[in-house]
């Protein structure tokens, strides 16, 4: 059942929605609802009036950075050259991991909230379908599923947060996609 929000309120939503995802980005879910409400520009209590707890607000947070992950896919799954299309999606997934600290932690926080558990499970399904179309292609080693991609990315990047190099990641999320060739694969 959803229900349309008053101009404001939507405005306000999505100003909480923002501040809460660059704040996440930024330090981990550890941020305080105080200090996401700033941020908006609104009142603690509007936060709270949207979202009951912080893990709902999380939880929302993760759903749409999730959403935004499917629609990239969808659009890869259009693509012709198919290797191209999943090296894209993996090089996507790696940037948006790497820029945001909070989207892991949130995901593991929040995976059995009914809504992120939804979104991924959906992601999974169209990832899913991007690298089957990849390995009938000689793409991708046929040994590799949905979830197995996004483990050996976000082990890459988290592996990658405590290096002295910034970009220590794109090295590793290379390694990765070297990984998930075939043998002797020309992915």
């Amino acid at each position: 059942m959803s229900t349309q929000l008053r101009a404001d309120a939507q405005r306000n939503l999505e100003r909480v929605l923002d501040s809460a995802t660059a704040l996440f980005a930024e330090r981990g879910c550890d941020v305080s609802v105080d200090e996401i409400a700033r941020r908006a520009g609104v009142g603690h209590a509007t936060v709270f009036r949207r979202f009951p707890t912080k893990d709902a607000l999380i939880s929302a947070v993760v759903s749409k950075q999730i959403r935004e992950l499917i629609g990239f896919v969808e659009e890869a799954l259009a693509k012709e050259d198919v290797g191209e299309a999943f090296r894209g999606f993996v090089w996507h997934a790696g940037e948006l991991y790497a820029r945001d600290r909070g989207l892991e932690e949130g995901f593991s926080r929040c995976a059995a909230e009914p809504e992120v558990a939804e979104a991924k499970a959906e992601l999974n399904g169209l990832v899913g379908q991007l690298i089957e179309r990849a390995q009938k292609a000689g793409a991708v080693r046929p040994d590799v599923a949905a979830d197995d991609v996004s483990t050996l990315v976000s082990a890459a990047i988290r592996g990658a947060w405590n290096s002295p190099e910034p970009d220590a990641w794109r090295r590793y999320v290379e390694v990765v996609l070297d990984g998930l060739r075939p043998p002797g694969g020309a992915a």
